[in-house]
This record gives C-alpha cells, structure tokens and sequence, in this order.
C-alpha cells in the first residue's frame, strides 16, 4: 500500500506525479490477455501513482524514494509485451519511460548510437533509415515498443535468424539500481573482460534495475532486398530444408514458416486473400551479388526438400504488413507460446503441444496455430497462437483455465527436451513455470536480485522473483 500520496509527491519534487484515473488505467495494461480481461471485467491491476521521469538521475530518485518507502516500482517502456512485464500487479509506482525519448549520438564510422529507452523502435528505425542506416531487431509490436522494451524482454525479432535477439545489438547499458546508484555497463558489442554484464540487465524485465540509456549497433542499410516464398504439403520437410539451408552457412535475414492454421488465418490476412498449407516466408538482404546468390541456392536446397516456389510476391506482401497484429475478440481466450527445440525435437513438440490443446480443451474451442519465426544452426522456435473461442464465462475459471493450459503446455515442452519462453520475456506469464522448470538457476537469479534490490521493490513478481 502507498504511503499518503503527499509523501511521495514532496519527495519526488520536480519529477511527474499522477494519479488520475484515466492515466492509471490507460498506462497499468500491456498486450497481455490477463492484463486485458482483468481491465475489461473492472478489475484491473492498477499502479497508485505514474511517475515520468526525464533523465538517469531522476529514475535513481524514484527507485531510492521507494526503496525507503517499500513500495514496488514497475517500468513501463511502450507496453506492447504479451506476458505482463510492464503491469503493475502489486500497485505502487509505474515508471512512464515515455519522456526520456532522446536520440543521444550517432557514431556512423561505427555503427553505434546512443538513445534513452523511450525512444520508439520505428522511430529509431525512420532516424537510421535517413543516415543511410538500420537496427536490425523488429519486433511485431515494434509500433508500439520502446528501446527500454526492447531490452527488458530481451526480444527476438523477425530478423533473428541472421541478426540474432536484441542482445546481439548491445553494445552498452547505463541502470539506474533500485538502491538508487547508476551503474553503466558494457563497452563494445561482444567484448570485454569478465562476465556479460550487459547480459546481466537485458531480459531481466527490470527486477534489478531500470535501464536509462543503451548504446546500440546500427548496420549500414543493404544494398539489395530480396523476397520468396514456398509453400510445402508436410510441415517436417520444411524444418529439414529450413536446417540444410542453415547449416550449409545460408542466412536469410527473415525465415518465416506458418502452419495451415496460421497460414488460414493469420497470413490470409496480412496479403489479403486466402492462402492455405504451409507456408515458408524468406527475407534476403545484403550486398546484391551475395544476396542473390543465397536466395538462388536457399530456394534450390528448400525445392529439393519438398517446397513449392510460389515466388516474390507473398513474403514481399507480408514484409510490408509485418507490425499488422490482430488479437480475437472476445470473449475468446489467447496468448502466445514460446518454445525453442532442436531440429530433431521441433516438430514433436509442436504436434504434442498442437494435441494436447487439440483433445484436452476442444470443448472450449481450442487451437494452437504454429508460428516458427527464429532459427538457429540447431533448431528453432515455435511461438504458436494459442486460443480458445469458447473460455468459462466467469472469469476466475476463464484465468483458471488459461493458467492450467499454459502449465500443462510447459510441462509437456520439457519433458521433451524443449526450453519454453526466451523471446517474448517471462512477465507474470510463465513466472512460476520458469521458476520450477530451473530452480537452481533460479536461486542464483535471487541472490543477484537480492544484491541490487535488498528491499525486492523492483518489478515484483516478475521472472518468479
């Protein structure tokens, strides 16, 4: 519970302090469907006060305000996330990271540039373009996201396959500690002695700190794009031509493959007419010889296995609706499902988890449709769309629910050597999944939190901390 507001407003002197009711609800949600039926049914899990800061110094102030007072601090950085990241589920202060939006400087012998974490993805994307420049990480709610996002989830973008997650792109983190010191991180991306540390702040959601300020690495625009698409009658062929292509040194900079279902029903809409089978979705870029050699020859090795060239036009289509998302109307029941496998295991565990919705919770109109879109020379993962038409009308047995289906499709992933969540965050999502599923990484993640944030006032809850 808040200390009287009046506290709190005199210690943060000089920093944005609100509590209307209309800023509450709008900034206390995130792409959540938790978050989002909670607030529909006029229950949401509402922050007392939002507080936006404009610099560094200001995010230390609140966290070492709170940290006396032992109220909990949840930052907020676009809220596009889908697992409760950004939701302030204990109340007490939500961080608007929307006022440090600053582009800070550009290095264009380097690449690197240097932006405060409010800064909009796209944004950042439109002032590289016009530099002659791109950060190669779009995530599908990159409409919506924040730098500061971006980087507490530590996001896998629809380019990961050739320029890996976010974390690849950092090159440094200034965090503002919940004790109220800011420490700075990092150097040059991938080097340095000792630990990661900058590996240390992105993806932990801001339990063990807020990030104020990261140095990224742009990347000169490619000088050639290029666009193909495949459709295959069987989804296996098109993992084993997906892995060929990989691990005979290919890197299409976006490979994206859909189930029938996801194909039907989401890639319909994105091109705007009816598209069925499975579907494999390429993006080709880089110096236009090189880039036109490994389109030829990932498409000849995909053709080998099974696919049948349909051409340009669909993923052409596709890339310019990429950040076109679309959730299912209520009162129907959705969320996003992450799992990483290897290329022996991908498939298995996709028809498990497809199965187990499929037969358990048909009755509810279950379905899981299979979205693969990162891949490594080792596997890749599937963050399939999982929805019931038909959930419980009262909405405690509707979350009931929702949390026993995710449970079960966890446990069935590890119990085939898959490694569920990693490119969407953990949130309120998967927390005590995650903490169940790896518990002795979980104390050593305690214990570090436990360091910086002595008080546990940081993002409570979140990462089963």
């Amino acid at each position: 519970m808040l200390p009287p507001t009046i506290e709190l407003r005199a210690e943060l002197d000089g920093i944005a302090f609100d509590r209307s009711p209309d800023l509450l609800s709008a900034l206390s949600i995130d792409a959540s469907w938790r978050a989002q039926a909670l607030s529909a049914a006029g229950r949401p899990m509402l922050a007392d006060a939002v507080v936006s800061p404009r610099t560094a110094g200001e995010v230390a102030r609140v966290l070492a305000v709170a940290a006396a007072a032992g109220v909990p601090v949840a930052p907020r950085a676009g809220g596009s996330g889908t697992r409760g990241g950004a939701v302030p589920n204990l109340g007490g202060l939500l961080v608007d990271l929307s006022l440090m939006d600053e582009i800070l400087e550009f290095d264009e012998s380097s690449g690197l540039v240097r932006v405060q974490p409010g800064v909009t993805g796209l944004r950042l994307e439109a002032w590289l373009n016009e530099r002659g420049f791109m950060f190669p990480h779009y995530p599908t709610g990159a409409h919506m996201a924040q730098i500061g996002g971006y980087l507490a989830a530590n996001g896998a973008g629809i380019m990961s396959t050739k320029y890996g997650g976010v974390e690849r792109l950092v090159a440094a983190v200034e965090v503002a500690l919940p004790t109220g010191e800011i420490v700075r991180t990092g150097g040059l991306p991938g080097y340095g002695p000792g630990p990661d540390l900058v590996r240390l702040f992105v993806g932990s959601e801001g339990t063990l700190g807020i990030i104020t300020e990261a140095t990224l690495q742009a990347l000169p625009l490619p000088a050639c794009r290029t666009f193909r698409a495949l459709r295959f009658s069987d989804l296996g062929a098109a993992v084993d031509g997906v892995r060929s292509t990989l691990q005979a040194g290919w890197r299409p900079a976006a490979v994206r493959l859909l189930d029938s279902g996801a194909s039907a029903r989401n890639l319909s809409e994105a091109l705007a007419r009816d598209v069925d089978g499975v579907q494999l979705l390429l993006v080709f870029d880089g110096p236009e010889p090189r880039t036109l050699l490994e389109e030829r020859r990932t498409v000849a090795t995909l053709v080998a296995a099974g696919g049948i060239d349909e051409g340009p036009a669909p993923a052409r289509s596709w890339w310019r609706n990429r950040f076109r998302t679309r959730q299912p109307a209520a009162p129907a029941l959705w969320g996003t499902v992450d799992v990483a496998a290897t290329y022996d295991r991908l498939v298995p565990v996709y028809v498990a988890l497809r199965d187990l919705v499929r037969s358990e919770y048909g009755p509810f109109g279950a379905r899981l449709d299979g979205d693969f879109p990162h891949w490594y020379p080792w596997g890749g993962a599937l963050c399939g769309a999982l929805v019931l038409e038909r959930p419980p009308r009262e909405l405690e047995e509707a979350i009931g629910l929702y949390d026993e289906v995710r449970r079960r499709m966890w446990e069935t992933a590890v119990d085939l050597d898959a490694v569920p969540g990693g490119v969407r965050g953990i949130g309120l999502e998967l927390a005590r999944e995650s903490a169940a599923s790896n518990a002795g990484a979980v104390r050593l993640l305690r214990a570090i939190k436990a360091a910086l944030d002595p008080g546990g006032i940081a993002n409570p809850g979140k990462l089963g901390l």
